[in-house]
């Protein structure tokens, strides 16, 4: 099974089980733009990352 993963910093609510707020619905429309079995990230979250973990990134901008 190929998982699509969307990542983004941002403020959050959590009411009860619920969890809202742009940065859940950003990452959520991330999440919907993955190639089946990668990770899209937002800017923030790249900026935050960039030069602190051995990965490559791939800018795909639509």
């Amino acid at each position: 099974m190929l998982f699509r993963i969307g990542i983004n910093l941002g403020d959050i609510l959590i009411e009860g089980d619920d969890i809202l707020g742009d940065g859940v619905n950003i990452a959520a429309r991330l999440e919907g733009i993955a190639e089946p079995g990668a990770i899209c990230i937002s800017s923030s979250a790249y900026e935050q990352v960039l030069g602190k973990v051995a990965v490559d990134f791939i800018d795909e901008r639509r």
